[in-house]
């Protein structure tokens, strides 16, 4: 039986420097590494496609244009599409890169339900930031907000044309989530490579040398609130059987904190209070969802 396929999250606003990201990805993994792309834009043509394509590199690429793949109307879809393409191609890794308006934590869930659950896992989660109008997103910050809260790594791109003000940025992103990894680029350039550093932070083996983890990535999401003691011991009941918990759980004593689980090293941090729901991601080969969350629930 084929161990599950790591799956890797590629957010940001329009024109932060995805598709570019992803040019750095395809041009150092493609030689070693069967990669897999899927493109969600609201395009009926995929331009960033045939971007892609430039690189020369060999890559099998799924595109889903006219809407975000999760609307209700195109989520069977999509999933049906995505089982397809990974049983067609079989990749070593998967990587999607989001609309600037998708929600990441719904991609997170539906690669954590039904037979996709089977195929792949949640590996690592990467926004990319333009630094040039990262105060410009307007309507769209609560989206922008979202997807940097739920972040793993930061790409802090195109500081050549923001010289001013990096530093406040960083500032900015650290009070949204306070466990993400921020680095700062010029086109997307920065030192990673998929298997054991920045992208791929939190992938166990590197897929080259040793077999990948047969591991479940596991969502809750939620309007309930817990009490701050609660929830340190639940996380501790729970971090030594994960290798990964993170996300934002809102309190019965009115805060908002962020969360973040490595084994059994357990941190809770306040972070300013908002709309936010309760999300929290976990990795693990230890137990389920429906373990996790009726635990939870009982809180």
């Amino acid at each position: 039986m084929l161990k599950k396929i790591p799956f890797h999250i590629v957010s940001g606003f329009l024109g932060s420097g995805k598709t570019t990201f992803l040019k750095r990805i395809i041009e150092q993994a493609a030689p070693d590494q069967k990669v897999g792309i899927i493109q969600n834009e609201f395009a009926p043509a995929n331009i960033d496609g045939v971007e892609l394509k430039k690189t020369g590199k060999n890559f099998e690429l799924l595109e889903i244009n006219n809407g975000s793949v999760f609307c209700v109307c195109l989520l069977g879809n999509f999933t049906r599409s995505l089982e397809k393409f990974i049983d067609e191609h079989q990749p070593d890794i998967v990587i999607i890169e989001a609309s600037g308006l998708s929600d990441t934590t719904s991609i997170a869930e539906v690669i954590s339900a039904g037979e996709l659950s089977e195929k792949i896992y949640l590996a690592s989660n990467c926004c990319i930031v333009d630094a040039q109008n990262f105060s410009k997103v307007g309507l769209m910050k609560e989206r922008v907000t979202h997807q940097l809260r739920m972040a793993d790594v930061v790409v802090i791109n195109k500081t050549d044309l923001a010289k001013d003000g990096i530093e406040q940025i960083e500032q900015e992103i650290k009070k949204m989530n306070p466990f993400a990894e921020i680095k700062q680029s010029v086109f997307c350039n920065i030192d990673f490579k998929l298997g054991n550093t920045v992208l791929n932070k939190y992938y166990l083996d590197n897929v080259q040398a040793m077999p990948r983890p047969d591991v479940n990535s596991m969502v809750i999401k939620t309007s309930r609130k817990v009490t701050r003691e609660a929830l340190r011991q639940f996380l501790e009941k729970w971090a030594p059987k994960s290798y990964r918990i993170k996300g934002f759980v809102k309190l019965k004593e009115g805060e908002l904190v962020a969360v973040q689980c490595t084994f059994d090293s357990v941190e809770i941090l306040d972070v300013e209070n908002d709309l936010h729901p309760t999300e929290l991601i976990a990795l693990s080969d230890r137990f389920s969802l429906r373990e996790w969350y009726r635990a939870f629930k009982g809180l």
